[in-house]
């Protein structure tokens, strides 16, 4: 993709010269998988907030104490659903301090605390734990969780718990914990996130693992999402978006992101055991604009490259090459992902895509892969049923390297979509939304892997509920089914239950 890297660093570096009347405090970030980003996408869907949310996740707590300000005064003229009223309560508890810091104009008084406790079981009646993608070198399974989980067959028991806050108004932490036990994974205990966040000026710095997901999918990410464990990476970003000025003020709204991991340091070893090359701790750069021109539309483009590693370092020559995307072919020491992603909000409908190119070719990104889909908020007039709908796609040559053979992965899990490569995924979900933010969701997708490799047919259909028991206290609920059909058809039933306490 060449001169890809070039724009969006000039770009990149043009944010940082642009007007910004208040610099935000820092302010930790709330996960990615928090049920607080749906509350976040039904206020936008339903015309409550006027700045359109961009598809760089996870979102800070001051971003979103910003749009409950927003969401309660466009209630003012047009008052909120008794559903969705009962979800913008519990956002306004959940961010309180940071809402208030806005309100009063003083420094927010919210100490590090445990947010989030989960206690939850479940019990998989399958015919296998996981499956291995042999072309991708990752593995994956039906009604797989976040964060690298895959569920164990038979019974389950885990906990998490989740803790955040600030370490006076320039610096902001969070951890996050997990103890499971099943069959097939029998015992584990992690720190799956722990970051440290402070920053200078409009820029905010972070260091540790975290989940991210960059674009816009419902059912996953082409580029990058948390299907895998949070990677630890250093990263720079503004600390909140900021409004474009002087000759760059066309671009409205605007966010930067970049971060910088390292994969497996057993790479080489996985790859040998299939008759394959790979390099150890090969890094993972990621680059990332986002604007806003106007309240209706987001656009975001991003570069993600694995490169280096162990005995494959860039030299500078390297570098330059890279920073242009001069493809090598057979001699490249890296791979690059880029593109962009959109989303659209017009009234009572919003579309989404996601476009990225595997590798480059004269210039431009190449192989390319597709997600779009349709977001109706309001199937009645108040809004308590919802619709979203997406298709997939991908072709032979993605997820795949002729350097990097063990695959686009990390420790195991693909980087992006699960799907893998030659695969297509229909996707489609229907809410109901009830009084005292309680809800119910039907979904159904389908995802042919390998297509013309004879792959996999997965089909998963599962119903899903939450219902507030009291005051921030939830019990969440999953009923589903899948199909694995590749010759013979494999079977999965899955039920669980799932209490979750909000501090």
């Amino acid at each position: 993709m060449k001169r890809t890297f070039a724009v969006l660093l000039s770009l990149g570096l043009g944010v940082g010269t642009l007007p910004a009347s208040a610099l935000a405090r820092v302010a930790a970030n709330v996960p990615v998988d928090s049920h607080y980003y749906e509350t976040i996408d039904k206020l936008s869907g339903m015309g409550y907030l006027s700045s359109l949310p961009n598809g760089a996740r996870p979102y800070s707590r001051l971003q979103m104490a910003r749009w409950v300000l927003e969401a309660q005064k466009r209630a003012g003229d047009k008052p909120l659903p008794g559903y969705l009223a009962a979800d913008l309560a519990d956002l306004e508890k959940f961010v309180a301090p940071e809402l208030a810091s806005l309100q009063d104009g003083q420094a927010a008084s919210d100490g590090f605390q445990v947010r989030n406790v989960r206690v939850g079981t479940g019990y998989l009646h399958s015919d296998r734990f996981s499956y291995g993608d042999r072309r991708t070198a990752s593995t994956w399974a039906p009604f797989a969780g976040n964060n690298g989980h895959k569920k164990g067959r038979n019974d389950s028991l885990y906990g998490d718990v989740e803790a955040s806050g600030n370490l006076g108004h320039e610096v902001a932490l969070g951890i996050r914990g997990r103890a499971a036990w099943d069959k097939d994974n029998e015992g584990t205990a992690s720190l799956e996130e722990a970051y440290v966040k402070t920053r200078t000026g409009a820029w905010a710095w972070e260091a540790g693992k975290q989940a991210m997901t960059w674009g816009q999918g419902a059912s996953g990410n082409l580029l990058l999402g948390n299907g895998m464990k949070p990677l630890t990476t250093i990263q720079a970003h503004l600390n909140e978006p900021i409004q474009a000025g002087g000759f760059l003020k066309f671009l409205g709204q605007v966010d930067f992101h970049g971060f910088y991991g390292r994969l497996d340091g057993d790479r080489a070893a996985d790859a040998a055991a299939w008759g394959r090359k790979d390099y150890d701790h090969a890094g993972l750069l990621g680059l990332r604009l986002d604007v806003t021109p106007v309240s209706w539309f987001t656009l975001g483009m991003s570069r993600i490259s694995l490169l280096g590693g162990h005995g494959n370092g860039l030299d500078s020559h390297d570098w330059g090459k890279w920073t242009y995307g001069h493809n090598a072919d057979s001699r490249d020491k890296w791979d690059d992902i880029g593109g962009f992603d959109f989303r659209v909000r017009l009234p009572g409908v919003q579309f989404y895509g996601e476009m990225y190119g595997e590798d480059q070719a004269h210039g431009m990104p190449s192989d390319w892969g597709y997600r779009g889909g349709v977001y109706l908020p309001q199937l009645t007039r108040d809004g308590s049923w919802d619709l979203v709908a997406e298709m997939a796609h991908t072709n032979q040559d993605w997820y795949v390297h002729g350097t990097y053979q063990d695959g686009w992965t990390y420790s195991g899990d693909m980087l992006g979509d699960w799907m893998g490569n030659d695969a297509r995924k229909y996707y489609a979900r229907v809410n109901h939304y009830f009084p005292g933010a309680d809800r119910l969701g039907l979904y159904y997708q389908r995802t042919e892997k390998d297509r013309g490799g004879n792959g996999p047919v997965i089909q998963e259909l599962g119903l899903t509920g939450r219902k507030k028991l009291k005051d921030a206290l939830y019990l969440n609920g999953t009923l589903g089914y899948a199909a694995v059909k590749q010759g013979n058809k494999d079977h999965a039933l899955f039920a669980g239950a799932e209490v979750e306490w909000e501090m």
